[in-house]
């Protein structure tokens, strides 16, 4: 991160650069999901093919669309097509087969001549790279922990079991190592010192969020966005509830974008038909990721709460990348009254905070309507001069291009 704080183990960064010491002539990225799902991983992948002469892309086969990515980044996606939900349920068998033909593509692609850089973007990608680690040499590998694996949340002798195991001692054959906030890490504390240590915030890409500002609501009415993971811990009960309610004469939509259990969208439904407003919710399946801009920006407040407890949640505040995807979108969002969240966005005009009532939502909602212009404009301002993913990660990449020979 360009960093404005300082913590022991985390580097500083120089001032954001527009040319790289030197051009990164191979990349090998890995990740054991579909890219598609995990939009920070996009953004570096578009920007590390701007400064080098081949970028390849290994993954699963979890999507059914690509993002139309540089004619110099070569996607690799192993194994049979397969959602992210069904290959949950696949039996332990065919779950290493999987990995096995992904830690083959890996192999195959790393110890190519030409590759400079290893950039493995999370822990089963990491434990991977671990099985086949002789082939190092002189290649720099960078390890990027978009989430933090918990091996006791894990099935015994599982995949994510071993990978959490041996997280530790796979980064002793990593040369850096970046997250996407500063609190996750105190999970690793064991990181060689040597190492350096970056925060890239999950920000959303100058290159996909480009989308024009809306200067006014359409048809009377004002619609609420949640997108990402569709589940229990981000105030939907409450916002559905809210649904019969008209705000300084707007009528309200509840649009929800994303995975969700058939058991919670069926929760929500009932919800919804319970309070008469099933007509105002507003169902769209997760899809590809160059879809979301158009979508998030034809509607006017994005939800970005979340009260859940787990470790991942609790270190969110730069590592939520869709509070920064409705701002890229220049909607003002609602965000849960935790530190976590107010020690970053407090001070942005266009970012409100609720204890997740529908009385305090409303009250949100009603602030926001009074003022929506002026926040639409501040939240793409803020987002293009300070909350974009290219102001922090090419000062990374700078570092990092300058230690390869």
């Amino acid at each position: 991160m360009y960093l404005k704080f300082n913590l022991p183990g985390i580097q500083s960064l120089p001032a954001p650069i527009n040319k790289l010491f030197a051009q990164v002539k191979r990349v090998v990225v890995a990740i054991y999901i579909d890219p598609d799902f995990f939009p920070p991983t996009i953004n570096a992948i578009l920007n590390l093919a701007e400064h080098s002469e081949e970028v390849v892309v290994i993954s699963r086969n979890n999507s059914l669309g690509n993002y139309p990515y540089p004619s110099n980044v070569r996607l690799k996606k192993t194994g049979k097509q397969v959602s992210v939900r069904d290959s949950e349920k696949q039996p332990a068998w065919l779950k290493l087969l999987y990995f096995f033909q992904f830690t083959v593509s890996l192999l195959r692609e790393a110890k190519h001549t030409n590759t400079s850089l290893v950039l493995l973007y999370d822990p089963f990608a990491l434990f991977s790279f671990f099985m086949i680690r002789g082939i190092r040499r002189k290649r720099k590998v960078w390890y990027h922990n978009h989430d933090m694996p918990d091996k006791y949340m894990q099935r015994k002798y599982s995949l994510g079991y071993m990978a959490s195991k041996y997280e530790a001692k796979a980064m002793k054959h990593i040369d850096f190592f970046s997250l996407p906030s500063k609190e996750r890490l105190q999970y690793y504390k064991a990181v060689d010192a040597a190492i350096p240590v970056f925060v890239l915030p999950n920000y959303p890409s100058l290159k996909v969020y480009n989308q024009p500002v809306k200067n006014t609501t359409e048809n009377s009415k004002i619609k609420i966005i949640y997108q990402g993971f569709i589940g229990k811990g981000h105030a939907l009960e409450e916002c559905i509830e809210l649904l019969q309610e008209k705000i300084q004469g707007y009528e309200l939509n509840l649009v929800l974008k994303g995975s969700v259990t058939p058991g919670y969208k069926l929760a929500l439904n009932t919800l919804a038909e319970k309070y008469n407003v099933a007509n105002k919710l507003i169902w769209k399946d997760i899809g590809p990721y160059y879809e979301l801009p158009a979508l998030t920006a034809s509607c006017d407040i994005g939800i970005g709460i979340n009260m859940n407890n787990d470790i991942v949640s609790q270190a969110q505040g730069t590592a939520s990348n869709k509070i920064y995807e409705y701002a890229a979108s220049g909607l003002p969002v609602i965000l849960y009254n935790s530190s976590q969240f107010t020690q970053y966005l407090e001070k942005y005009d266009w970012a409100f905070f609720t204890d997740g009532s529908v009385k305090s939502l409303k009250e949100n909602i009603e602030a926001i309507v009074k003022d929506v212009p002026s926040l639409r404009e501040s939240a793409q301002l803020n987002f293009r001069q300070s909350l974009n993913f290219e102001k922090y990660f090419m000062p990374v990449l700078n570092i990092v291009s300058r230690s390869i020979t």
